[in-house]
C-alpha cells in the first residue's frame, strides 16, 4: 500500500491534538487509517482496476483471491504496515496474478483453451467443467497421420478425445457407410504445444487500487482521529 502523507494542514492539526490527548491516541488513529485504506482498496477499488485490465470470466474471482493483512498492534508508527494483495496457493490462476501485476513468464502451458471449450463458446466465459483437462486426462491419443487419426477417432468414439495437429479435439459425431465413406465431426478444445511458456506483459491492478485508496487517506485519518477524540471526551 502507498505511504500515508502526514504533511497536510488538517493532518498536522489533528495529529497535534491527538498527541495532547494520550500517547496512544495518534498511533491508534494512524494504524486504523492504514487498515481502513487496505480494506478500501480491496472492497471498493481492486475489482474495478482488475476489470480494466482483464476479461472477467468469474464475477467474484479477484475478490476471492485477494486479502488484507492488517498492521501489527504497536504504538511505533514506523513499524505500521497494512497490505492488500493476492492470496497465493488458492488456485493456479490466482498464483499467476503476481506475474500479471509485474510481468513475467508462465511455464508449462502446453494446453490453452479455445473459445469452443468455454461455456456458451464465449471468450468471456469459463472453460466448461466437462472440458477441464483433469476430466479428460488419459483419454487423449496423439496421432500424426490422417489414417491413424481416423482410426483413433473411431476407437475413442463419440465424446472421446484425440490430439492431432497440435489441437485437442472432442469427437462429436461418427458415421461410417460402406468401406470408404466416413464422416467425422470434431469440436476443437485446446491448442497444444508441449512445454510451452507464455510471456505476460505488466498489467497492474493491485498498485492502482492502492493509489485510489491513498487519495482518501486524509478522510480516513480524520474519521479515525475523531474516533479517538470522542473516546476521551465522552
Amino acid at each position: 500500500m502507498p505511504s500515508f502523507d502526514v504533511n497536510t494542514d488538517e493532518v498536522i492539526r489533528l495529529s497535534n491534538r491527538l498527541e495532547k490527548l494520550h500517547r496512544s491516541a495518534l498511533p491508534i488513529a494512524v494504524r486504523g487509517t492504514l487498515n481502513d485504506a487496505a480494506f478500501e482498496a480491496k472492497q471498493k477499488h481492486v475489482e474495478k482496476t482488475f476489470d480494466k485490465q482483464f476479461t472477467i470470466r468469474k464475477s467474484n474471482f479477484i475478490r476471492s483471491h485477494t486479502i488484507v493483512n492488517k498492521s501489527i498492534n504497536t504504538f511505533n508508527i514506523n513499524q505500521m504496515v497494512s497490505e492488500m494483495g493476492v492470496i497465493k496457493g488458492k488456485s493456479s490462476a490466482g498464483d499467476e496474478l503476481d506475474k500479471q501485476e509485474f510481468g513475467g513468464t508462465v511455464s508449462n502451458r502446453s494446453f490453452i483453451p479455445m473459445d469452443t471449450a468455454r461455456a456458451s463458446k464465449s471468450h468471456t466465459k469459463l472453460v466448461s467443467k466437462k472440458f477441464y483437462l483433469k476430466n479428460i486426462k488419459g483419454k487423449r491419443r496423439q496421432m500424426f497421420k490422417n489414417q491413424e487419426f481416423i482410426k483413433a477417432a473411431f476407437k475413442v468414439g463419440i465424446n472421446g478425445y484425440v490430439l492431432f495437429n497440435n489441437v485437442l479435439f472432442q469427437v462429436k459425431k461418427l458415421v461410417k457407410r460402406g468401406r470408404n465413406t466416413l464422416f467425422i465431426k470434431l469440436n476443437p478444445l485446446y491448442s497444444f504445444k508441449k512445454g510451452r511458456s507464455i510471456n505476460l506483459k505488466r498489467s497492474p491492478f493491485i498498485e492502482p487500487a492502492g493509489l485510489l485508496a491513498a487519495k482518501n487517506m486524509g478522510n480516513l485519518f480524520a474519521k479515525n482521529a475523531q474516533r479517538q477524540i470522542n473516546k476521551y471526551f465522552k
